[in-house]
């Protein structure tokens, strides 16, 4: 039996894995979740993110149910710092319903003020998303 591919990631929450355009994308489940899967998607994309080394992410949030204050902030004290520093996490195209991407204004603005801190931007569109992505040019980092 195959060991299971480290860069392929499902649970109830998303599925991730790396995009053959040179970035992560992730997909979110229609359903409910726990914590501890929002967690484990999270971390299963930081770790794609890693790999590939582009720092670069479509993420699809249109079938998310919700986003709840809990990893909002869990995102916003653990996840986002670790993704700048440990993946030179940089642009981020977001496919969402407006109300999940107001939560995004109330990141700490210290933080979204780094010169590193990753941009996000939000499309309708998956093709528009990827037209974006394929334009970005990170720099590499050395932290």
């Amino acid at each position: 039996m195959p060991a299971p591919d480290p860069l392929r990631f499902t649970n109830a929450a998303a599925t991730v894995q790396p995009d053959p355009e040179g970035f992560a994308l992730m997909r979110w489940q229609p359903g409910p979740h726990t914590l501890a899967d929002y967690q484990e998607a999270m971390n299963a994309l930081l770790r794609i993110i890693r790999a590939l080394g582009t720092g670069k992410a479509l993420v699809d949030n249109r079938w998310v149910d919700s986003i709840t204050v809990e990893e909002q902030q869990w995102v916003m004290t653990h996840w986002l710092p670790r993704a700048v520093v440990q993946g030179n996490y940089r642009y981020a195209a977001l496919l969402s319903r407006p109300e999940l991407l107001a939560w995004l204004g109330s990141v700490d603005q210290q933080l979204l003020g780094w010169p590193q801190a990753p941009t996000y931007v939000a499309f309708d569109e998956e093709a528009a998303a990827r037209r974006w992505l394929r334009q970005q040019v990170v720099v590499g980092s050395h932290i």
